[in-house]
């Protein structure tokens, strides 16, 4: 039988990572291995401690409407829950959702999907949004449109190629490595691999994929939804798809 992981052992791991990564002569592989196991084991530290804060606060929220992986946007009236603070409930979302069975009415996220790792987490959440919801409930999800960089990459359009890196890419330290329209292509499906403070994009969506996720997991309606900027942040609008799924 597995024992548990204690907080203790993972501040035990961190401090052993930080002594390799300042005192020894590693390679660059193994430097970029150790940093994401620190990162990983913060994110455990996190969702332990988040654990812990939920059981004395979980009755002064209503489940009714749930925000999911919102970072700082954070919306009014909805339950927040993300990794880091400030959530409401900071919780590692690969390992679930800790909601009970069919007690929200909707669920909004965007641009958390595509950090999760595929297959194993993003069908997982899926079927959580499924079962946290309320028979006819609905869940709303956007993600950078896959199918739009495609596009654009087979027709070499150079306005979206510089509007892409205006609009994403401005204020990062990334912009001397797009020396072609394949570099561009290629950071839409692993944004922010090259920035170890940002979690990287691990799979690419289309409609197609995302109505194919939704249907096997039992949702009986899915559509592309309308952009509606009370709720998503209008800064995710371009270059984003959205889809809302009814149960």
């Amino acid at each position: 039988m597995k024992r548990k992981l204690t907080e203790d052992r993972i501040k035990k791991l961190q401090d052993e990572v930080s002594d390799l990564l300042q005192n020894y002569e590693i390679t660059h592989g193994l430097g970029r291995v150790l940093r994401l196991l620190s990162k990983e084991a913060a994110l455990y530290q996190n969702h332990l401690q988040g654990i812990k804060n939920w059981q004395s606060k979980k009755d002064t929220f209503s489940t009714k409407k749930v925000q999911i992986g919102g970072g700082k946007h954070m919306l009014v009236g909805f339950l927040n829950i993300d990794i880091v603070p400030p959530a409401d409930l900071v919780y590692d979302l690969r390992e679930g959702i800790p909601l009970e069975d069919s007690c929200s009415e909707f669920v909004f996220n965007e641009h958390f999907f595509e950090h999760i790792d595929y297959p194993g987490s993003a069908k997982k959440i899926i079927n959580e949004f499924f079962r946290i919801l309320k028979p006819r409930g609905q869940v709303v999800l956007g993600v950078p449109d896959g199918e739009l960089a495609i596009r654009s990459y087979m027709a070499k359009d150079r306005e979206f190629y510089d509007k892409a890196l205006s609009t994403w890419y401005a204020g990062r330290n990334c912009l001397s490595d797009f020396n072609t329209y394949i570099d561009l292509l290629n950071y839409h499906f692993r944004d922010q691999d090259d920035e170890e403070k940002y979690n990287p994009h691990y799979w690419a969506y289309d409609f197609e994929k995302l109505q194919s996720l939704f249907k096997n997991a039992g949702f009986s309606k899915i559509e592309k939804w309308k952009f509606n900027p009370s709720i998503a942040s209008p800064k995710r609008e371009w270059g984003s798809i959205y889809v809302i799924a009814t149960k």
